[in-house]
């Protein structure tokens, strides 16, 4: 009697252990790659290939790790490998912006997951004094969800100071392309899921008087930086080791907030057995960030 008595005590113990799991959001949906998510990732490749055909190698192997539907990179300075990327994996296609030269922006994405519904194009192309590097919009559908992404490379450098009577400050620079990005979407984009990210080269966590991001930050209705947490967390998670800093942004618009599930920092340099090392010297500079989006189910 008394060992039947200790048996279903041990059998409450677990059933009551089994069931009072904490709440992870990776236990009820796919993981990044998972299939299930819209996953795009922004990425600067430090004027890719950095190391040459190595470079093209590391990359076609980290992609192949994450399988994301798209990647929006910065600092790409040869199409021929981008295109030997692209011959490399299965089912991606890309397309390479004509503005930037040595620090162009592209895409490269899931062909048989997403149809584009205009070619890819560059916008802000006579206003280099905010962008340096014209901004690149995709216009495409994700299993018939439509989406918007706006690819950046901001202007780099500056002191961390705001210097609003000088056109040619850095931070400047970076703000007036901020309020030109949140014009354009409002004006053409109403409605419309969009995605902004890239390379923006400033910290969202600066302060409000000197933050370039301040309108966006301020606009709570419309837009959200998925990334904020990582910005606001720990150094480990961030996107610009070297400094260390976090440069690397996504922000959603609104018609998003209630689909997002997850945003983080790859940290594929921890997966190399010569870490960041290893990473740095035939990858770049910088780690990709990553968005999932839950879109199965939601309004076209």
């Amino acid at each position: 009697m008394r060992r039947i008595l200790l048996l279903l005590l041990t059998v409450i113990f677990f059933w009551n252990c089994a069931i009072d799991l904490p709440d992870n959001n990776e236990e009820r949906y796919p993981a990044f790659g998972g299939g299930d998510t819209l996953d795009v990732l922004t990425w600067n490749l430090q004027l890719f290939p950095k190391s040459g055909s190595s470079s093209i190698s590391y990359v076609e192997k980290a992609i192949l790790d994450m399988q994301p539907d798209i990647i929006a990179f910065q600092e790409l300075r040869s199409e021929y490998a981008l295109e030997s990327l692209a011959d490399a994996l299965v089912n991606y296609r890309y397309f390479l912006g004509e503005g930037g030269g040595d620090w162009g922006l592209a895409y490269l994405y899931r062909s048989d997951l997403l149809q584009l519904d205009t070619a890819i194009y560059e916008i802000y192309t006579d206003r280099s004094r905010p962008f340096p590097r014209p901004p690149l919009v995709m216009e495409a559908r994700w299993r018939g969800n439509k989406v918007v992404v706006i690819n950046n490379h901001l202007k780099a450098g500056g002191d961390g100071v705001i210097d609003a009577g000088d056109s040619w400050d850095e931070e400047r620079r970076r703000q007036e392309a901020i309020e030109l990005l949140d014009a354009y979407v409002k004006a053409h984009f109403d409605d419309v899921r969009v995605i902004i990210l890239g390379d923006l080269n400033d910290e969202l966590t600066d302060p409000r008087s000197q933050n370039v991001f301040q309108q966006m930050l301020d606009d709570t209705a419309s837009y959200s930086f998925t990334d904020l947490p990582i910005a606001r967390g720990s150094n480990l998670n961030w996107s610009y080791p070297s400094w260390p800093s976090h440069i690397d942004h996504i922000a959603i618009t609104n018609e998003l907030f209630n689909v997002h599930f997850q945003t983080k920092t790859v940290l594929y340099d921890t997966y190399l057995e010569g870490r960041w090392t290893e990473y740095y010297n035939h990858i770049s500079d910088h780690r990709p960030v990553a968005v999932s989006l839950i879109l199965q189910g939601a309004e076209p």
